[in-house]
């Protein structure tokens, strides 16, 4: 791989890595609950696991140290979320809990005529966020509040949220981002056990891939999970670097 390929690949993943951390802040901002300093950020949510994290980390010795130990009094959240390749794996106070693949696709590549699904609608009403939150946390397995996602789902400019629904049951989820850079992040396209292998996810990625396209946005970005990255490879998007997130173990 030559150096032009390696810079592009870098370039690409802070664009894509910023998309979900400006998204965090955006989510912190509006809530009250950012953490906001020279070498981190940070949001800390009492009663959700989403997106309780500790990001935006620079590089500075003994700095993992001082997020651990803050940690520890409960002044930062117990989640560390990172780029790969870092050096955090040996750490014996840590233990990764997840890793996604950036991925990214040019919507000057997307019509953005997707034959869309009826049965996805936008949230809008306080209903609309708790059937969302509900689908997510049984999609993720980890707690998200409704009152965060309806009060950020307030500005569509920035914010816009969907649920799957299909007779009288909610079976999936997922929400775009819009960022400074003119780019759209696509989050939590979850769907409940029950609803996977209908193309549920897929149909959602088209969803939100139409608003993005329609906003006239450059890119759509995403961090997928091993489950949905074979979805997002169908429908164009390429591949970068990693992003992993490490739990911080208690004493």
């Amino acid at each position: 791989m030559g150096i032009i390929s390696i810079a592009y690949i870098c370039s690409m993943d802070k664009k894509i890595v910023n998309n979900l951390y400006e998204f965090w802040t955006y989510i912190g901002e509006t809530m009250g609950l950012l953490i906001d300093t020279e070498d981190y950020k940070a949001v800390s949510v009492l009663n959700s696991d989403w997106p309780k994290r500790v990001f935006a980390i620079a590089d500075k010795a003994g700095l993992i140290a001082e997020i651990i130990k803050l940690s520890g009094i409960g002044v930062l959240p117990d989640r560390i979320t990172i780029l790969s390749p870092n050096e955090l794996k040996g750490n014996p106070n840590l233990e990764i809990s997840l890793s996604q693949k950036n991925m990214a696709i040019d919507l000057k590549t997307v019509d953005g005529t997707f034959d869309l699904d009826e049965n996805i609608s936008q949230v809008r009403s306080k209903a609309d966020a708790l059937n969302f939150a509900n689908t997510a946390t049984i999609s993720f397995g980890y707690k998200v509040d409704a009152e965060i996602v309806f009060q950020i789902s307030q500005d569509a400019s920035k914010v816009r949220m969907f649920n799957y629904r299909k007779n009288e049951e909610y079976l999936g989820c997922g929400l775009i981002y819009f960022d400074s850079l003119g780019n759209a992040g696509l989050h939590m396209i979850g769907t409940v056990p029950n609803g996977r292998g209908l193309g549920i996810g897929t149909r959602m990625t088209k969803k939100l891939l139409s608003e993005a396209v329609n906003s006239k946005k450059e890119l759509a970005v995403l961090m997928a999970s091993a489950m949905g990255e074979p979805i997002y490879n169908k429908l164009g998007f390429v591949g970068y670097g990693k992003l992993e997130t490490y739990k911080i173990k208690t004493k």
